[in-house]
């Protein structure tokens, strides 16, 4: 990583001037501390304008259907990726992100499997793709780990139990469920989901609409806006 790189050697030739100076080893090496921190923040400030900046020409793209467009934009940004920790891993879960909306499951298959695990958006389909694909212990591994870092997202939750619940495995899908009503009390959703495992009845994911239609498990229904909630989720990501 160049930022790093270029933090460190700040900090040492600070660390090096001041003490020639002044002779304190404590003096130079908070000069030289506090340089590299400065230089982090400044050179990760500019790089993160850059990337907000491209990314509101690819949320113009997506909104106007202009896919191909939108992932050479994306692709692009992997100039920055040096420059800049974890931004290779956010653009791969956008790129794969749109390719799966799109129902390119293969393409987006290698994207996704290198997503950055706190953009849920993705790792849910990425295991929805295995889901799919019938392997369904690795959905429930991805899920897992989705889940346990993404723990205020109630749709984590409700994806996780049904894929549990889907293939018979009720109680460990209502722990899940138990697990997401204690981290978002007042998601009466979750609530609800839990209530009707209880009572052996379905989840029903369509109640989260187009989060749920872009997993692809589904039935899409007639006019369903393919690209709503991975927009939103992209603006949520970028503040």
């Amino acid at each position: 990583m160049y930022t790093l790189l270029i933090a460190v050697i700040a900090a040492l030739l600070l660390f090096t001037a001041i003490f020639w100076l002044s002779g304190s080893y404590i003096i130079s090496a908070l000069i030289g501390v506090l340089s590299a921190l400065a230089i982090n923040i400044l050179v990760g400030r500019y790089f993160s304008k850059k990337i907000m900046a491209l990314m509101e020409s690819v949320e113009k793209d997506l909104k106007a259907d202009r896919i191909e467009s939108a992932l050479e934009r994306l692709k692009s940004a992997y100039k920055y990726t040096q420059w800049q920790f974890l931004s290779k891993k956010n653009i791969d879960s956008q790129i794969g992100c749109i390719l799966y909306v799109r129902k390119r499951f293969d393409e987006a298959l290698p994207y996704l499997k290198n997503s950055f695990v706190r953009n849920w958006s993705a790792m849910g389909m990425l295991a929805s793709y295995y889901y799919r694909g019938k392997e369904y212990n690795k959905a429930f591994e991805i899920m897992e780990k989705t889940v346990a870092v993404n723990k205020k997202e109630g749709f984590v939750y409700s994806l996780y139990a049904y894929f549990l619940s889907e293939q018979g495995k009720t109680d460990k899908a209502i722990s899940v469920l138990t697990k997401g009503v204690a981290k978002i009390p007042l998601n009466e959703r979750l609530a609800g989901e839990l209530d009707n495992l209880k009572n052996r009845k379905k989840i029903k994911m369509q109640a989260y609409g187009t989060l749920w239609i872009q997993m692809h498990l589904g039935k899409a229904p007639e006019g369903a806006k393919q690209y709503q909630a991975l927009l939103a989720n992209q603006r949520i990501k970028r503040r």
